[in-house]
């Protein structure tokens, strides 16, 4: 049996990948925190606080990037962040987990439910995962932005974490 250890976050990255008019649009945030407490050994006590700064999205055009944060998207001026906080971690598999939690984007709260892959390279550990969202769903293109004609329905969310005991 391996020892319990408890690993926070030390590094990582959050991504994702949208469509519009057909090509593949790729963005990052430069800025979040996240509170990630997991032990394999004791995942009722492991958890999950993620907060993402909306405005330092980074799409590789400052165009784009202001007219995301604008109020038909993401509308930064009154909702700045987005927040995940888990409430329950389940192994599914071998280093295989699922977390559920709530996501609130742009006021809008919902359960989501993200895999999570925990690995080990260079002597270290990380959590990594993909899911996706419906933008929709938060209000994130709203108008005659949310017809999903030029802006698809669909965003992709990659994410790495390197853990630290």
């Amino acid at each position: 049996m391996s020892q319990s250890r408890a690993e926070t976050v030390g590094s990582g990255q959050i991504a994702f990948t949208g469509t519009q008019m057909g090509a593949l649009v790729q963005g990052n945030f430069r800025q979040f925190s996240a509170d990630l407490h997991f032990d394999p050994q004791d995942l009722p006590h492991s958890y999950a606080h993620i907060t993402i700064d909306l405005g330092s999205i980074d799409l590789a055009s400052e165009e784009a990037e202001d007219e995301i944060k604008g109020k038909h998207w993401f509308n930064i001026k009154s909702f700045p962040q987005a927040h995940f906080d888990s409430s329950d971690i389940r192994i599914v598999g071998p280093n295989q987990y699922v977390v559920w939690g709530l996501f609130q984007l742009k006021g809008v709260r919902k359960p989501l439910r993200i895999p999570l892959k925990m690995s080990y390279d260079h002597g270290g550990r990380s959590a990594q995962g993909r899911f996706t969202l419906k933008r929709n769903e938060f209000g994130v293109g709203d108008g005659t932005w949310s017809a999903t004609d030029t802006v698809a329905d669909e965003v992709t969310v990659d994410y790495r974490f390197t853990l630290v005991p």
